[in-house]
């Protein structure tokens, strides 16, 4: 399992994270003991702040000094731009949960299974509306900027569902959809980030690059997990993209196999029973379909590690390069099971 800390190695994460967790809780609190508890269940079960740290890093990048524990670098506005991004991330999860009828999310129960589709939807809702309260705090570009992507990841979504069980969906429909529904946002992070840390132009349109080309392998990594992983690792059921009918990289790379395609392409365009979705799962790995998802990683860190050649702090350089070796090597981990 990912270790945001070990993965980023910064001195001063931690400490930043510790207070967005803080700012985090606060920003939904205090509206209604019930509608607390149910916008802070996800929150409370934790997670990898993959984005808020985006944002962190983003707006340090042009920082030339030695960061160690001690420094006082990040703004407070960063932590609260972390903190609009991440509220999105979180309402995305309980719309996810109803469409995807699941039951289990970060390893406890999914807010639709303990309160129904109802109260996931609208305490979605909830934190998308408090996302946008706390953007327009920090400007209207800020506010622009979560709104688009806001926009893209809807768009996103709503291609992949618009494909879901059609055995024919292509690569281009597939990246197409990644780019919205999760690079969109993590890009938007690091913009955010970039803008309120004060960095250059250059950097900030490196740092909107860097931002995308994270958001696809950890898409393409967790599309691995979906069809490799246990539910420990997971954190959530696997095979849940078969049984949704959303093909995903491995699954659309085994349809083309010249040896078990057909098998697979068979079996696809329907409902699934547990039966089916373990066969299928089990024709999927025995090709080189995760090897050759693992090839697309690979693509995506050569062009993160070209976006990060002009970043000043050699500390935040190191640090994005960190994170995406290790969300590849978390992909890559699963070979091993196979």
């Amino acid at each position: 399992m990912l270790n945001i800390y070990d993965s980023i190695n910064l001195p001063i994460l931690k400490k930043e994270l510790d207070q967005l967790e803080i700012s985090l809780k606060d920003s939904v609190s205090g509206a209604d003991n019930f509608l607390d508890e149910v916008a802070l269940h996800l929150i409370n079960a934790g997670g990898k702040r993959i984005r808020p740290c985006l944002t962190i890093l983003s707006s340090i990048a042009d920082f030339e000094g030695l960061i160690d524990e001690d420094s006082e670098i990040v703004k407070s506005d960063v932590i609260t731009g972390g903190v609009s991004v991440e509220l999105v991330h979180l309402a995305s999860l309980y719309h996810d949960d109803v469409m995807d009828e699941a039951d289990k999310r970060r390893n406890v129960e999914s807010v639709n299974s303990k309160w129904g589709n109802l109260i996931a939807i609208v305490t979605g809702d909830y934190l998308l509306a408090k996302s946008a309260e706390i953007a327009a705090s920090l400007g209207s570009t800020i506010a622009s900027l979560l709104a688009n992507a806001l926009s893209e990841l809807c768009a996103g979504q709503i291609s992949e569902v618009n494909k879901a069980f059609n055995p024919n969906r292509s690569l281009d429909d597939y990246f197409k959809s990644v780019g919205g529904k999760t690079a969109s946002l993590m890009s938007t992070a690091c913009h955010i980030g970039g803008i309120l840390g004060n960095v250059s132009n250059e950097t900030l349109s490196n740092l909107v690059d860097l931002g995308s080309y994270l958001g696809y392998i950890f898409q393409i990594r967790d599309d691995i997990l979906d069809v490799a992983a246990n539910v420990d690792k997971l954190g959530k059921t696997p095979g849940q993209d078969l049984v949704e009918g959303i093909y995903n990289l491995p699954t659309i790379l085994a349809m083309n196999d010249e040896v078990v395609g057909t098998a697979v392409t068979k079996k696809l365009g329907q409902l699934l029973t547990e039966e089916d979705k373990t066969e299928v799962s089990d024709l999927i790995k025995s090709t080189n379909a995760i090897k050759d998802s693992l090839k697309y990683i690979d693509k995506y860190l050569d062009l993160v590690s070209q976006s990060t050649k002009n970043i000043i702090s050699p500390q935040i350089r190191e640090s994005f390069l960190n994170l995406s070796i290790s969300l590849a090597d978390d992909a890559k981990d699963v070979l091993s099971g196979l």
